[in-house]
């Protein structure tokens, strides 16, 4: 059965199926797609989970195993397979054939396949498995459609569009949900739930426009330091919104939490980046970043971040610029001296 994306929680409710293959072009639905069916498994009490990214030199044979093998801790498991290129070669489409031809009692097959080519979709396995469970196909807005997917999405932050902001916000993402998606955020972490009109919209836009956040962001990785600190000065003095300031921040810590985890599971650095759709110039700070900021210090420094929005709602005492400011110079240094109690990666 083939399904588009709006319609997955709809299915989700009435069951797991044995098979969900998720494919398409449009990065935010196919990680939400295949997220969502990963709660879904998740509350039915599916208790193992085994991960696997499809790189070159892939055994399909192991997938095949895992099938045949009896589960250790649970009496289902979930069987997470990631195709980043959207190819599963001749060997690949042989196991998952009799994959689907013979499905296994004790567990569920998630296949996530990013851009596959067309004809992918005429090949036997993709027929086999289709038939067996759920395809969702994932694919780009453009026109009424976006902009009815724009509105839904702000409501389901409480944030209510005019219409002008709505032609507004949709002329300056172009199509591209994820960019939409974090503008909405940014919304709501500025306003609340609230309506939002072209004005206040417009005034949004130039905030995280304007010399300094991006700025903030492109030092910080690359380890400028005297360059974060003079740029953190000035978005102080500019007026800028402090939570704007801390949501770049944050979005970019958890984005190096996300390319770690992807290169514990084998992926490079560049596969990462073409994944996540992430600027080719984005890359080198990127790294760099990597090099001096493990897992530990990550996480303190998201812990930081939460205090500093508390500082920030008033619910904590503090200094909120001089707590951003700490913060961002331990991204740009790693030195852990700068957060109090900072954990040993």
């Amino acid at each position: 059965m083939r399904i588009r994306f709006p319609q997955l929680p709809g299915q989700l409710k009435k069951g797991l199926a044995p098979v969900y293959l998720v494919f398409g072009d449009e990065p935010l639905q196919l990680t939400e797609a295949a997220d969502s069916i990963r709660r879904a498994c998740r509350r039915a009490g599916l208790g193992e989970r085994q991960v696997y990214s499809v790189m070159p030199g892939f055994d399909w044979r192991s997938i095949e195993s895992e099938a045949d093998a009896m589960p250790l801790f649970s009496s289902r498991r979930l069987l997470d397979v990631r195709v980043p290129e959207g190819k599963v070669g001749s060997e690949g489409g042989k196991v998952l054939s009799r994959y689907g031809e013979r499905l296994p009692a004790d567990a569920i097959l998630l296949l996530v396949l990013e851009n596959p080519p067309a004809a992918v979709q005429k090949a036997r396995w993709f027929r086999t498995l289709e038939q067996a469970g759920v395809a969702v196909q994932v694919r780009s807005m453009h026109g009424r459609e976006f902009s009815a997917w724009l509105r839904q999405r702000a409501v389901s932050r409480g944030i209510s569009l005019t219409r002008e902001a709505l032609q507004l916000l949709a002329l300056r993402t172009e199509g591209n949900l994820l960019a939409a998606s974090q503008e909405i955020d940014k919304l709501y972490v500025l306003y609340g739930a609230v309506e939002v009109d072209a004005a206040r919209l417009a005034e949004a836009v130039a905030d995280s426009s304007r010399f300094g956040v991006f700025d903030l962001v492109d030092a910080m990785l690359a380890g400028q330091v005297r360059r974060t600190d003079r740029v953190v000065a000035g978005l102080a003095a500019e007026g800028v919104a402090a939570p704007v300031v801390l949501w770049a921040v944050t979005r970019e810590l958890r984005l190096l939490l996300a390319l770690l985890d992807d290169r514990g599971r084998g992926l490079s650095l560049a596969e990462s980046c073409r994944r996540r759709h992430l600027w080719e110039s984005r890359k080198a700070g990127l790294e760099q970043a990597l090099g001096r900021l493990g897992r530990g210090s990550l996480h303190r420094a998201l812990e930081t971040a939460a205090r500093i929005d508390a500082v920030i709602k008033g619910q904590a005492g503090g200094d909120a610029w001089g707590a951003l400011r700490t913060l961002c110079l331990f991204i740009a240094t790693g030195e852990k001296n700068l957060l109090p109690m900072l954990e040993t990666d």
